[in-house]
């Protein structure tokens, strides 16, 4: 049983790959784009977003304070 579970931050992560997503964030980095999650990175305890707009790849860190995200 215990071979077939995942890693849960692995498996949230999936969840949004595909989706097109709008991120907002108002601190000291500010975020307000709209992409599409093409995949994730997993780096020490965070995960990271591998986001596309407009055909430019970026990433978005879930370390960001009072980052909002809504499903488009």
């Amino acid at each position: 049983m215990i071979d077939s579970l995942e890693n849960f931050k692995s498996f949230v992560a999936k969840k949004l790959i595909g989706k097109t997503l709008k991120f907002y964030c108002d601190c000291i980095v500010p975020i307000d784009i709209i992409g599409t999650v093409k995949d994730f990175e997993i780096i020490g305890n965070e995960i990271l977003y591998i986001i596309d707009v407009n055909g430019k790849i970026i990433k978005i860190g879930e370390n960001h304070p009072n980052l909002q995200v809504k499903e488009l």
